[in-house]
């Protein structure tokens, strides 16, 4: 009896741990795992990245390159007539235009006539012109009379020098008459007064017409350019100065012609309207593709010393302060701060914190940025 109780005792024991164990197992447990390892570590002023750790072959790390190429800056451009190659025709006397024999656009040579003018100054002109001629005349006589007498003893010497003098008079004032009338430029008709050009080029501009009193000499009564060769005129904004080299170049294009090779001259101060400097270009022009006035963009090539060149992509901004990412060993980095110059397309040119060869983080900088 005794031993069938304990039979009863063992089992119901053995039944309730089974059903504790079928409980505990239907019970959901939490499985404590431990941590894995950080991507990235520090290591004083070092960054190192675990391998086969989420950064691991998302870094580009790439060597820094030189710049020898030279930086290019665009800047507005246009044509322009040659330093003393358009002038403006003035009339030397004042009158009435009498024909055009030119018109706008038109190529004349040097010495064409482009207008004729009735002109009462050139009549007084050629008025005192005779006058001088016919005063030389009677003084060279005079002259020659006193010698004669001089000579015979019947005229004293005051006398030949009198007539000395008055013939030096005569021959001033003759020579100053025709030297007004070679100013002029007159061909020869007393009344007409002739406008001649005096280079070759072509008529850019006509102020005035057949049957216009002329009365102001100082008013431009048409215009001649010669645009065999022109000039490209580029505007530098006042901030590129420090940029300017000795040993630059621009290159402007135009419809059917390209204009490039070293720059002529540039102004020897800034415009106080724009605060620019022109820099010009000398082209020639024989086709006469070119002119006046044409508007393009032209690029100022301007040498610079080597340089190391990094991508943009490679740079981090912290307010003020741009860094990189260097390489200092495998997987291992330190952040090194720059200064840069200016961009080169995708790229921009380094002044100071690196050197040439050292391997940079190109793509994916960012992603330790925060480390």
């Amino acid at each position: 009896m005794r031993v069938s109780r304990n039979f009863v005792i063992i089992g119901t024991s053995l039944l309730v741990f089974i059903i504790f164990l079928g409980l505990w197992a239907l019970t959901p447990h939490r499985v404590i795992e431990s941590s894995p390892p950080p991507a990235v570590t520090h290591d004083g002023e070092l960054l190192r990245i675990r391998a086969g750790g989420p950064l691991d072959g998302r870094l580009t790390v790439e060597p820094i390159g030189t710049a020898l190429t030279p930086h290019q800056v665009a800047l507005p451009a246009q044509i322009i007539a040659a330093p003393g190659q358009t002038i403006d025709i003035h009339s030397p006397v004042v009158g009435r235009v009498a024909s055009l024999h030119v018109q706008t656009g038109q190529h004349v040579q040097a010495g064409d006539s482009l207008a004729t003018l009735y002109s009462g100054d050139l009549a007084q002109a050629w008025s005192d012109s005779r006058k001088a001629q016919s005063a030389l005349t009677l003084a060279r006589n005079a002259y020659r009379r006193a010698v004669g007498v001089l000579a015979a003893g019947g005229n004293a010497v005051k006398d030949m020098q009198s007539a000395q003098n008055d013939l030096k008079q005569a021959e001033a004032e003759a020579h100053r008459a025709q030297q007004r009338l070679q100013a002029l430029g007159t061909n020869g008709d007393e009344g007409s007064q002739p406008l001649i050009a005096p280079f070759s080029g072509v008529v850019t501009a006509i102020s005035t017409g057949v049957g216009q009193n002329v009365t102001d000499m100082t008013a431009a009564l048409m215009t001649i350019s010669n645009i065999d060769t022109v000039w490209v005129q580029a505007s530098l904004p006042e901030s590129l100065l420090p940029m300017l080299g000795t040993t630059m170049t621009l290159e402007a294009p135009f419809p059917g012609q390209t204009c490039s090779g070293p720059v002529t001259a540039q102004d020897p101060a800034f415009r106080t309207d724009t605060r620019r400097m022109n820099l010009y270009l000398r082209c020639n022009n024989p086709q006469e593709r070119l002119h006046p006035g044409q508007f393009t963009t032209a690029t100022l090539n301007i040498t610079q010393k080597a340089q190391p060149l990094l991508p943009k992509t490679a740079l981090l901004m912290d307010n003020d302060q741009i860094s990189v990412f260097i390489e200092v060993a495998p997987k291992t980095y330190r952040r090194r701060y720059v200064t840069i110059s200016y961009e080169e397309g995708d790229s921009v040119r380094i002044l100071s914190g690196l050197t040439t060869g050292e391997r940079v983080i190109t793509h994916g900088a960012v992603l330790l940025n925060d480390y």
